[in-house]
């Protein structure tokens, strides 16, 4: 593996015609529906779509981007990813030569720069906790790491091989969504190259475990009816993604929709722009699933998931200490329901945030993260 320096560079015809389509989008005719109660709402999608034609600048946004280091490289863990995979990352260095590696993990519908504002944070010398080394992935199939999704078990081998050939051992992994499952893969499947893990949410629960308390049982019921209310992008992806997958690849609009779906279950009273850390960070990443055309394989990342594991099995649990942030507008999963998973040995209510917590919230994610991993090495 020979990582190779790494810029994004959308030519100006790439950005001319997504501005076309967007101008050009063809709206449905369909009723009111201002509270996103059928999904997406119509008239706030009209208002983002004229914005992101007309009013977002693709050429200043890619130039913040570009401020923190990415490479690429091609990486072979064995098994199931046994051709090498193409992996594009961020790698942010520290100045504090004690900086601790860490591996942030994003999940969908969004991309390593989930972490952006968080990462020069993690990577600044302080008095209250380490400073990081930061390498932040593309999952397979997302943007820049090539268009085939993977089992999480299969991406936790991928990034633990990246680790090594990048000269960590140990390192601590922190993610959300997706990358909460590649963590809790690799606590099962590299145990040993952890230092720590924290994570925003745990495993769901299928209702259906073995002696689950009161409070578990509650946890459950909401996840189930969460799943039948609010999870059709989820049924798709998992069954049937590439139903969708030609409208994604070909409608910015339709990529917009689709995606704010999710983003709006999180939100505060609909409010998608805060819940994302603001419109141009929205726009930002709707515009880098466009440009790599990836909306379609990314969405395969739920498939591949559902193929790969068996309904209903119980996964070992994680014996590597864990540490879990739990923020408010998240599924609020309770401590004994991640101790079935992990080896907990902090669990906080965060008292702001949700989904995106890295972009919506920096400054408490990464406090967080970094009480959790100064607590492991006090324990050390």
């Amino acid at each position: 593996m020979t990582p190779r320096p790494f810029t994004i560079d959308i030519p100006a015809t790439d950005v001319s015609e997504l501005q076309r389509r967007l101008r050009s989008t063809r709206f449905p005719e369909v009723p009111p529906n201002t509270d996103f109660a059928r999904g997406t709402s119509g008239e706030y999608l009209r208002e983002l779509v004229s914005a992101w034609a007309d009013d977002f600048d693709w050429p200043a946004a890619q130039a913040r981007l570009n401020e923190i280091p990415q490479f690429v490289a091609e990486v072979s863990a064995g098994g199931d990813a046994s051709e090498p995979s193409r992996i594009h990352y961020l790698h942010a260095t520290s100045t504090d030569p004690e900086a601790i590696p860490i591996l942030l993990v994003h999940g969908w519908p969004d991309s390593p720069f989930r972490f952006r504002t968080a990462i020069p944070l993690l990577t600044e010398p302080t008095t209250s906790g380490p400073a990081f080394e930061v390498i932040a992935p593309s999952l397979p199939g997302f943007h820049f790491s090539g268009n085939t999704a993977l089992h999480t078990d299969a991406v936790a081998d991928l990034f633990a091989a990246l680790m090594t050939e990048l000269g960590h051992e140990k390192f601590v992994l922190a993610g959300g969504d997706i990358g909460s499952g590649v963590g809790l893969s690799m606590g099962r499947r590299h145990p040993d190259r952890l230092i720590g893990l924290h994570l925003t949410n745990a495993d769901y629960p299928s209702g259906n475990e073995p002696g689950l308390t009161a409070d578990e049982r509650a946890y459950a019921d909401f996840i189930q009816q969460w799943w039948f209310t609010q999870g059709g992008y989820a049924a798709v992806q998992s069954t049937k993604p590439q139903i969708v997958g030609p409208g994604l690849a070909d409608s910015p609009a339709g990529l917009a929709a689709f995606m704010l779906g999710l983003i709006d279950t999180g939100a505060h009273a609909h409010d998608v722009e805060a819940a994302f850390g603001g419109r141009d960070e929205l726009l930002v990443n709707f515009s880098l699933y466009h440009f790599t055309n990836s909306a379609a394989s990314a969405a395969d990342a739920y498939w591949a998931q559902s193929a790969g594991s068996a309904w209903g099995a119980t996964p070992a649990r994680v014996e590597v200490p864990t540490g879990f942030a739990i923020f408010p507008r998240e599924a609020q999963s309770p401590r004994e329901w991640c101790e079935r998973q992990a080896t907990v040995v902090r669990y906080t209510k965060m008292p702001r945030g949700g989904h995106f917590a890295a972009l919506e919230v920096p400054d408490d994610y990464v406090g967080e993260l970094r009480y959790f991993v100064q607590d492991l090495l006090d324990r050390d």
